[in-house]
Parts: structure tokens; sequence; C-alpha cells
């Protein structure tokens, strides 16, 4: 009798005859869920949205908002207006803007705030030093359209807090910056004695015994140091002989006659003696 031959088992193989489950895949025969999937079955919000059904936020304006109501609270009574506001960056400029329909309130508190920065940031270049006081002036209109208004009512938020009035805040103080400037060139000028400075009327002192150079200066002619007195100033530069032809046509009782000759300040003095 024949014995039949051990049977053969593939490299690698199951010797108890269980099927195998698929290279990677669940041994126990349960479906997988979607790679990244809920396991449980329940549906998932989309990715980045919001949890158990609620909304994000809504998008400015709100909803319910009645048309020409205020942009910011939704109050009503409203206008349209603009707020503007200059800064000044010695050789550039920003122009801000702020067009927008305001109640009482949030008009109020935006010119407020923007009339505030714009009276410390608005000075600083040549150019801002005229664009800014038009830019004050202009919105004076915008406010005066808020003012005429009651206070509001109704709408989906509070209105804006108008917070201290324009003066009452240390940034107002930066109209100073202008008013210091002004002061100062109009010192210097006022300070100035020397001889370009002279119009007719005013008396001179002589400085110097030097015939080339007399360090004429303006003196009040209450002064003891008072010496001659200015009969006419005539621009531009001259020769000796054209001085005494211009001061003889313009001063025939003159005595003396200086000339100053440098860039941008050429002039003529005809004097006489105090």
């Amino acid at each position: 009798m024949t014995t039949p031959p051990p049977p053969q088992y593939q490299q690698g193989g199951n010797p108890y005859g269980q099927p195998q489950a698929p290279q990677g895949g669940n041994p126990y025969g349960q479906p997988l869920p979607p790679q990244g999937g809920n396991p449980y079955g329940q549906p998932q919000p989309p990715q980045g949205g919001a949890p158990f059904g609620q909304q994000g936020p809504q998008p400015f304006p709100q909803q319910g908002a009645q048309p020409g109501s205020c942009t910011f609270c939704g109050g009503l009574p409203a206008v349209h207006a603009t707020v503007r506001g200059h800064q000044g960056f010695l050789v550039i400029m920003r122009f801000l803007k702020l067009k927008a329909n305001y109640c009482r309130s949030c008009g109020i508190a935006t010119h407020r705030d923007m009339t505030t920065k714009t009276l410390w940031q608005g000075w600083w270049g040549l150019a801002s030093f005229v664009i800014t006081p038009i830019t004050l002036l202009g919105n004076l209109g915008a406010r005066a359209k808020f003012n005429k208004l009651p206070s509001p009512t109704g709408g989906w938020g509070p209105p804006r807090d108008a917070g201290k009035p324009i003066f009452g805040r240390v940034g107002a103080y930066g109209i100073l910056a202008p008013l210091i400037v002004i002061g100062a060139i109009v010192g210097v000028n006022a300070l100035d004695d020397s001889a370009d400075t002279a119009v007719v009327g005013d008396c001179m002192h002589r400085g110097s015994s030097s015939t080339s150079q007399p360090d004429l200066t303006v003196v009040d002619c209450t002064d003891a140091k008072a010496q001659y007195k200015v009969l006419a100033v005539i621009k531009g530069s001259f020769t000796s002989s054209e001085a005494e032809e211009k001061c003889t046509a313009a001063a025939p009782d003159f005595r003396y006659d200086y000339v100053e000759t440098g860039s941008g300040s050429s002039f003529l003095l005809c004097l006489k003696d105090k």
C-alpha cells in the first residue's frame, strides 16, 4: 500500500488553512472607515466650518440693518458724510477719508478722532503745512451735519462713545507745532537788524569806520546810536556812479549812498544825517 505524500505548503503560507486578510487589511473582517473619516458613521461638519450647526460671524453690514441707517451701529436717523484726515512725513504724505452713514454719536466720535490725529500728525512736511488746515476746515461741514441730528435710536449695536472733546485730548495740542515754527520765524526776523531789513524812515548806526564794510544796522530812531536816516531803498546792483544818480533822482537831499551786493540781496540805501 502506497503512502500518500505529505501536503506541500507554500512558502510563507498559513499552515492552519485559515484564509488570510489582504496585506495591511483588517484581520477581523470589519470594513474600515475611509482614511481620516469618522469611525462612528456620524456626519462631520465641513473642514473649517462652525461645529454643531452654529453660524460664524456675519459679514458687515448686519442682517436686518435698515437702508440709510448708521454704518457703525445701525441707528437712525443718520446722514451720509465724509470725514477726512491727513498725515505728513517730511517728503511724503497720506490722505485719509472715511465715507459712511453716521448717526449723531458715531459721527461726532469719528470727527473727534480723525481731527485729533490730524492735529499732531499733519504738520510734518512743507506741503502738509498747507494741506492740514484745509483738511481741518473741510471737516467742519461734516461736523455741522452731525450736530443737527438727534440722538440715535434702534440699530443692531450701541453707537460709538464720542469721548473727550478735541481739546481735552493730548494729541490736539499738536497744533502748537505750526505756531511755534511761525513764532520762531517772526522772532528771527524781528531780531534781524541788518541793513537789508531797512525801510524808508528807519534810522541806522554805523558800527565800523571801514569804508568798504561800514557795518550798518537798523536802530530805533530814539536810540543815541542812531546816526543816519533812510530816505530811499532801491533794489538792484549798482556801481558808485549809478548809485549816486539813483539817489539823486529818488531823494535829492541825500548825503550818503550805501550799496550792498550779495546772492539774492542787492540793494541801495540813500541816507542823510539824522
